[in-house]
């Protein structure tokens, strides 16, 4: 194998597509759009100053180089060496096959739910056009005796109250979101009917889904440097606008320059480092492995896993360093303490954001471009997870009827059904029903499907094999530091899953408690997302029993190793030599893995 120089050609017959990227930075961009998503924005920031400024950086920083990008880089890596769809791609551990039915349906609640928040800037975005701004003024209909303006009051006791303005009072921008956009009733359980406003807003948002997605990658590509681009160039005019902004350097001292090391010690530092991790970076949700999938078979991908991960990063900490200038700036103008104004989730980009910004010059100005941020980074991630699950869908389609020339249909097809599944969530519980997939689905399923991938392809497939393989991709060596990667992932992502079973908390949404049927739906989600794990891995032992004729924990190689059809996706001399050292391996000469 030493010898080998791999240069571009063909992808090999069934198994490959005919599809491509239009170019490798088509493929970059995607990921880009993919990977920084909206938990760049209202998640990491809030994380960051909950668990000691810099002290989360340090934790996220281990997280990241430790776990998330060998998983985001073995991800690519199987898609690209086998031009596999997230279905038939864990052929190269056959018994944690069910793990691609696993991703798809992560990805499939993802995108239904995920819409649904992007929606929501689209109604900000729509209403930031207004002369006056509608969440900045208590004489609306929505409004009621609780509203009241910081802003215009006198601060007498920052503590308790701002003049009139009490603990017990509702600002015009927290009205609007819960009173306006969401209708939000008091309960999961009362529908009270549907919000039209919120219906119509997601029935558009799925439209632009499909008309991005309607030439699969090749649309996908072309709109990816929209989605890509256009939210750093928000970001930048964000963070430009709030450092100049009075009282700025507050909300950055409470964000990024208070370093708490106590923080490094806690167990809810580390697991919220890892969830940031697993959630920014798209691993366990299996849009990588579509993106992969239609790469040139020696595209130099771990040069583009390195870059996303600094990007991602960076993303984050530029987009803390937008939020929390202009929460300083709005601390300053209220009298409310930053640590007050910080919240995480939906309620910093819809409630506190929009509340600052319309306290600023020109407020319209800034709202349109934060909004049209939200939306460009929101479709930037939902574009890949959807393109997922379409590609897949319509793959299996193929097989079992003719769609030749009908795909488009089927793709239209399909986000009008997921616009019907999450057609509940524009109900007036609607919140609470996205905020419960959300907790559930993100939670378990993302920790277990990691620590599986990492301990099928890392010790069961082997590193060996995952270097020959490579190479084969690349023609150079791996360097020593994916390899200790690789050794120490899939005990990195068990101690994730333990620290997580071990401090995991009841979902809550703010003050309001879940009852316990819901509950109940959520753990029956998460029952529905990993059941393939159970089946697949009862129908690959049948089949290899069935296949020896026996049964002997002796032959356990047998039952690990991989499928027949797993091989490299290329035509050539290369592959047949390939085929030979297989053999060896699978003979005992040439052991390239920890198990053959």
């Amino acid at each position: 194998m030493n010898s080998i120089n791999p240069k571009k050609v063909e992808s090999e017959n069934s198994k490959s597509t005919e599809k491509t990227w239009g170019s490798p930075i088509e493929f970059l961009m995607t990921c880009v759009g993919f990977s920084v998503g909206l938990g760049n924005v209202w998640r990491f920031p809030f994380l960051c100053f909950k668990n000691g400024g810099s002290a989360f950086v340090i934790a996220f920083g281990i997280m990241l180089f430790l776990v998330g990008l060998p998983l985001f880089f073995l991800e690519i890596t199987i898609a690209q060496y086998s031009k596999f769809s997230p279905i038939n791609v864990w052929k190269v551990v056959p018994i944690f096959r069910g793990l691609g039915i696993v991703s798809l349906l992560i990805a499939t609640f993802i995108s239904i739910y995920y819409n649904v928040l992007i929606c929501y800037s689209l109604i900000y975005l729509i209403s930031s056009f207004f002369p006056t701004l509608p969440w900045t003024t208590c004489d609306s209909e929505w409004n009621n005796e609780k509203c009241c303006i910081p802003s215009d009051i006198t601060v007498i006791n920052t503590s308790l109250s701002i003049g009139r303005c009490s603990k017990f009072t509702e600002t015009p921008a927290k009205q609007y979101f819960y009173n306006y956009v969401l209708t939000l009733s008091d309960d999961i359980g009362n529908f009270t009917g549907v919000n039209w406003k919120l219906a119509l807003s997601l029935l558009i948002c799925w439209f632009l889904v499909f008309l991005s997605l309607s030439k699969g990658v090749k649309s996908l590509g072309k709109v990816s440097y929209i989605t890509a681009i256009f939210p750093y160039v928000m970001i930048f005019a964000l963070i430009i606008r709030g450092v100049t902004l009075e009282g700025a350097i507050i909300g950055i001292e409470y964000y990024i320059l208070n370093i708490n090391t106590d923080k490094l010690l806690t167990l809810e530092t580390w697991t919220d480092a890892a969830s940031q991790v697993y959630f920014i970076l798209g691993v366990a949700q299996g849009g990588l492995y579509t993106l992969g999938r239609y790469n040139d078979f020696n595209y130099n991908h771990q040069k583009t896993s390195i870059f996303i991960a600094i990007l991602d990063a960076v993303t984050g900490l530029l987009a803390g360093l937008a939020i929390f200038s202009v929460l300083g700036y709005m601390s300053t103008k209220t009298g409310i303490n930053v640590p007050d104004l910080a919240v995480g989730g939906p309620g910093l980009s819809f409630i506190v954001y929009p509340e600052a910004l319309s306290l600023m010059p020109f407020p319209w100005i800034w709202c349109i471009f934060f909004f049209m941020m939200m939306i460009t980074i929101g479709f930037g991630s939902i574009l890949s997870l959807s393109e997922c699950v379409l590609d897949s869908i319509t793959e299996v389609l193929k097989g079992k009827i003719d769609i030749h020339g009908k795909e488009t249909f089927y793709r239209f097809l399909i986000c009008m059904i997921f616009y019907l599944i999450a057609f509940p969530m524009t109900t007036h519980s609607g919140l609470y029903i996205q905020n419960l997939i959300d907790g559930y689905v993100s939670g378990y399923p993302f920790i277990i499907f990691g620590f599986l991938e990492a301990l099928g392809l890392c010790w069961i497939y082997g590193i060996n094999n995952l270097k020959r393989d490579i190479k084969l991709m690349l023609g150079k060596n791996l360097s020593y530091y994916w390899i200790v990667c690789f050794a120490i992932v899939p005990v990195s992502t068990f101690s994730v899953f333990l620290i997580s079973a071990i401090s995991s908390k009841q979902l809550t949404l703010n003050d309001y408690v879940y009852p316990a049927w819901s509950h109940g739906i959520g753990w029956l989600i998460v029952i529905i997302v990993l059941s393939p794990l159970p089946i697949f891995f009862t129908i690959s032992i049948r089949k290899t029993y069935l296949r020896l004729g026996r049964f002997n924990w002796r032959d356990y190689r047998e039952y690990l190793k991989p499928d027949d059809e797993w091989k490299p996706a290329k035509k050539g001399d290369k592959v047949e030599h390939f085929k030979m050292e297989q053999v060896k391996n699978e003979a005992g000469v040439d052991n390239e893995g920890f198990i053959a």
